[in-house]
């Protein structure tokens, strides 16, 4: 596992939102991409078009999609190289049945991590850290 580091002029921004996700969270997805945040944007929507049906763009940059009875929380940034994204689900409500897990998976997780077969660059993780070192080491110079 790697551990994501925050460049400190990302303060504030939405990178510092998804370099939390990753900490707090114990399962994240991630992508990175060689294209510009919007054909990144598209092509998460294309593999996994639920994550558009219910959604808000959040005060601080983050998309709050609502899928079923669970709500995913993701976000898109640059990084000299392309797009780098972060997707992380969240129950509904505490103590929900862990069933919507299975929904998570089938809609959106495997889907996602379908992009790899694009050329896109897919991974893991959760609790501070990520599965793929390439993302992580772009991670470091990300920015909005």
């Amino acid at each position: 596992m790697h551990y994501l580091t925050l460049n400190p002029q990302a303060r504030g921004t939405v990178v510092e939102k998804l370099h939390s996700l990753v900490g707090v969270s114990g399962l994240v997805t991630t992508v990175q991409t060689s294209v510009g945040l919007d054909d990144t944007i598209g092509a998460i929507l294309q593999a996994a078009p639920r994550l558009s049906e219910d959604h808000e763009v959040m005060s601080d940059g983050l998309i709050m999609s609502r899928v079923g009875m669970y709500r995913i929380a993701w976000g898109v940034v640059s990084y000299p190289g392309g797009s780098l994204a972060v997707l992380t689900p969240l129950p509904a409500y505490e103590g929900q049945p862990s069933d919507w897990i299975r929904h998570y998976m089938s809609e959106v997780l495997d889907p996602v991590m379908a992009l790899s077969g694009l050329g896109h660059r897919t991974g893991g993780g959760g609790n501070g850290s990520v599965t793929d070192p390439e993302f992580a080491r772009a991670f470091a110079a990300a920015y909005v």
